[in-house]
């Protein structure tokens, strides 16, 4: 689903003082990631629609939580486009299934 869990924001409040302090004025796009098992959760009927809403979870905290600039990130679903490992161990897909934040060096006006 795109909900966080309570970990979830206590990384994300240490991620966010980190780009507030270091990344003020980069763009950064929030990349979110699955496994290639088939999903049925939710309204979320593919993984490029999962990886979207599990994406925007992250924004919608770092955004409205942390208050950092809505205009500083993108948000893009991957889907399982992208593996780190291979889909055909639990192991492989848990690393698959992931969001990331890719800081490019350009800075926003």
């Amino acid at each position: 689903t795109g909900q966080l869990t309570a970990t979830a924001y206590t990384y994300l409040d240490r991620v966010a003082d980190a780009v507030a302090r270091n990344y003020p004025r980069q763009r950064i796009v929030i990349e979110g990631h699955t496994d290639s098992g088939p999903t049925f959760v939710g309204t979320n009927t593919t993984m490029h629609q999962l990886s979207s809403a599990q994406a925007m979870a992250v924004f919608d905290t770092l955004t409205r939580r942390n208050r950092l600039p809505p205009r500083q990130f993108s948000v893009m679903g991957m889907g399982a486009n992208y593996p780190r490992a291979s889909n055909a161990t639990d192991a492989g897909r848990a690393k698959n299934r992931r969001v990331e934040l890719v800081i490019y060096p350009q800075a926003i006006d």
